[in-house]
């Protein structure tokens, strides 16, 4: 794999090398940029090779040599006198090595320095194919794990270990940090080539360069240097979705930058295909989405039959990935029913008796979330509208061997007792959508106020 190599050799001058190697990072497309990239062998094969690593330094430090500091080393300085501090000293305190060796079973795999690894957004997980440590950055509110920082890329003929932009933004100065950060990115490089013919030095020193070239007929091109690198990183949260504005009720773009519905609120509402998706991830409890791998992340939402709606600032939290899902299922209703009876009274008029106005079968999920819910997730019981008589058939089965309430203890000559027997026992009919919904919902009302009884429970 030598693209980058095959390129190098047709360049004349240094600065045609240093603009090349500002290009490789320029992409504001990937996530990812190469964090150690290597290729080619100048002892053997092609007599050729190029070597990049990544810096973080102080922005009041210029660059005065190149290698501001050794290849893939770091420590956690501390000097005994910090009113005398030496030149090198003050390398060692502001300059950074963005990957470093981590010792593993006798032998050394890549990781991230540890000095930017102290954030609970990063947490580490395992060694990955013994070349690497497998860590996540998690910066969202609800995801199973993140983006792994460290990730090998492959680009036409070039691989090379890369690193996710998103969490070197953290660091690095850029036009939309949220803090203001005070490193700035630099390469470190090294081309060596027998076979390139003498470069045309036209590029000097400064602040944010600095080269080291040579040439020989023997050992041919030695190019060495240091510069700072341009680093564009634009993180656009806004999503192509519509938002109902609730002051105005009118259709504006979606904000992303607020989670607490305090300043402005919205809602954002999807059809039904949406809920497909949505269940695979979540339990419909009541009027909130629990996630189903972290229990303790859930969001407030309403699960109206024909369509799914969040609050814009609870759908905020949900994953990128999963909004990438269900975006294409964002629509725009004709009427003004955005929210149900509950979410109003729980969150407009903040009634402590939201959970009367729920619908019958949110009531039954909200009676089993607050008595049996461990139970009824192992049994993968979700209330969400069944679509069809085998889905409401197992949602019987669920309820009654979880609440041990069964169609006997209600009166067996009602019809709609009669038909939910015929669907339990597996003797199907052709039930409308409609007329299975309103069944579902006729069932769940039954079972609740038996679970009142039985339980004691109101």
């Amino acid at each position: 794999m030598i693209k980058h190599l095959e390129n190098l050799r047709n360049f004349n001058s240094t600065e045609q090398i240093t603009n090349y190697i500002k290009k490789i990072y320029s992409n504001t497309e990937n996530l990812y940029i190469p964090a150690i990239l290597s290729e080619g062998d100048f002892i053997n094969g092609i007599e050729a090779d190029f070597y990049v690593k990544l810096v973080l330094k102080h922005k009041e430090l210029p660059i005065d040599k190149t290698w501001l500091t050794s290849n893939l080393s770091f420590s956690f300085p501390t000097p005994q006198n910090i009113h005398n501090i030496t030149p090198s000293q003050l390398n060692e305190l502001f300059i950074h090595n963005v990957i470093v060796y981590k010792n593993y079973k006798n032998s050394s795999v890549y990781q991230v320095n540890p000095f930017f690894t102290v954030t609970e957004a990063y947490s580490e997980n395992d060694i990955k194919q013994f070349k690497y440590v497998e860590a996540y950055f998690d910066e969202e509110y609800q995801n199973e794990k993140g983006s792994l920082v460290l990730n090998y890329q492959k680009e036409e003929n070039s691989e090379y270990l890369g690193i996710l932009k998103n969490f070197l933004a953290e660091f690095i100065i850029h036009d939309e940090q949220k803090y203001e950060h005070v490193y700035e990115l630099v390469a470190e490089f090294e081309y060596r080539n027998k076979n390139h013919t003498k470069l045309l030095e036209n590029q000097g020193n400064s602040n944010s360069i600095c080269l080291e070239c040579s040439y020989n007929e023997k050992y041919g091109l030695y190019l060495r240097g240091s510069m700072i690198l341009p680093f564009s990183f634009s993180k656009t949260n806004a999503r192509s979705i519509k938002v109902i504005d609730l002051g105005t009720g009118k259709v504006r773009d979606h904000n992303p930058n607020h989670y607490n519905g305090d300043i402005e609120e919205g809602f954002v509402v999807f059809s039904d295909e949406a809920i497909n998706l949505l269940k695979q991830d979540y339990f419909f409890y009541d009027i909130e989405m629990i996630e189903k791998k972290q229990l303790d992340n859930s969001v407030l939402v309403d699960y109206l039959g024909e369509r799914v709606v969040f609050w814009e600032a609870e759908y905020n939290k949900l994953p990128t990935l999963l909004k990438d899902k269900i975006d294409k299922y964002n629509i725009v209703p004709n009427d003004k029913s955005y929210i149900s009876k509950a979410m109003f009274s729980m969150q407009l008029d903040v009634s402590i008796n939201w959970v009367n106005d729920l619908e019958p079968d949110k009531k039954l999920a909200y009676a089993i979330k607050n008595h049996m819910f461990l139970r009824a997730i192992d049994m993968d019981l979700n209330f969400v509208y069944p679509q069809n008589e085998e889905e409401l058939q197992i949602f019987i089965n669920s309820i009654e061997k979880l609440t041990q309430i069964t169609l006997e203890d209600f009166n067996s000559n009602a019809e709609d007792v009669k038909k939910l027997f015929k669907i339990r026992n597996n003797n199907r009919s052709s039930l409308s959508k409609v007329h299975l919904k309103n069944l579902y919902l006729k069932y769940c009302f039954a079972v609740y106020n038996k679970f009142k009884e039985k339980y004691e429970w109101i």
